[in-house]
């Protein structure tokens, strides 16, 4: 068997998809450059700041049937889900009308949805291992992931998006008031009832995740540029 040909491979941007796509590509071999013009894991990077969820349960796509008739109240609340400057608005209709669209049927929700399952199934054992890996197991916990709601009718008006996850293997356990409070004591006693996802994980400090991901490479041979990738030089159809 032929070995696999070792090559020059830049990576744009050291967030958490770039540090672990250059862990990755050290791995097989190859020379990698990440280029990143701040500190990887730093404050400027959606990666800093994000939830920390590894939870093979977030299957369900954004757009789902129906959510056309909650965008008008989005968009009058300053601190809804969704805000846009309304300069802006004829550009971004387009994208909008596609967004709805993607979601529109139930069949469009569960395609998305088979397809996500796919790529989380095994999300938070792949995680577990990236860390440990680089010597940083403490990162990674695997404590179960709850999502709590008001009342058990708060949960089943979600209740497509938990067929299609149990649909998908997804392991739940029901949580009544007092499992949950067991379970989440800090949590405000509104919350009546909860599900918990037993495979789910959650990262302990995304942003010491990605700069240890990147310390790592980098005390493997890879090259870090604190710089900018500003543009593309294509000559013949191939990227120079």
């Amino acid at each position: 068997m032929s070995q696999p040909v070792s090559r020059h491979v830049v990576v744009i941007g050291a967030g958490i998809i770039g540090a672990a796509t250059a862990e990755a590509l050290i791995r097989d071999g190859h020379r990698v450059t990440l280029v990143e013009p701040g500190l990887p894991g730093g404050e400027q990077a959606a990666s800093f700041g994000n939830g920390a969820f590894l939870s093979p349960a977030s299957i369900m796509p954004m757009s789902t049937p129906g959510i056309w008739m909650k965008v008008p109240g989005y968009l009058l609340d300053p601190a809804g889900a969704l805000t846009i400057r309304w300069r802006f608005l004829p550009r971004l209709l387009p994208w909008l009308v596609r967004f709805l669209l993607a979601g529109a049927t139930r069949a469009r929700v569960e395609r998305t949805a088979a397809t996500l399952a796919s790529l989380l199934e095994e999300a938070p054992a792949l995680h577990r291992d990236l860390a440990d890996r680089i010597g940083r197991p403490e990162l990674i916990r695997h404590d179960g992931l709850v999502y709590a709601y008001a009342d058990r009718a708060a949960f089943a008006a979600e209740g497509l998006g938990w067929e299609l996850r149990r649909r998908h293997g997804v392991r739940m356990q029901e949580l009544d008031r007092e499992a949950l409070a067991a379970r989440v004591p800090s949590l405000s006693p509104r919350y009546g009832f909860g599900i918990l996802l037993t495979d789910g994980s959650h990262c302990t400090d995304p942003g010491g995740y990605v700069a240890a991901l990147a310390d790592w490479c980098v005390a493997e041979g890879a090259t870090l540029r604190r710089t900018r990738a500003t543009g593309f030089d294509i000559a013949g159809g191939r990227l120079r």
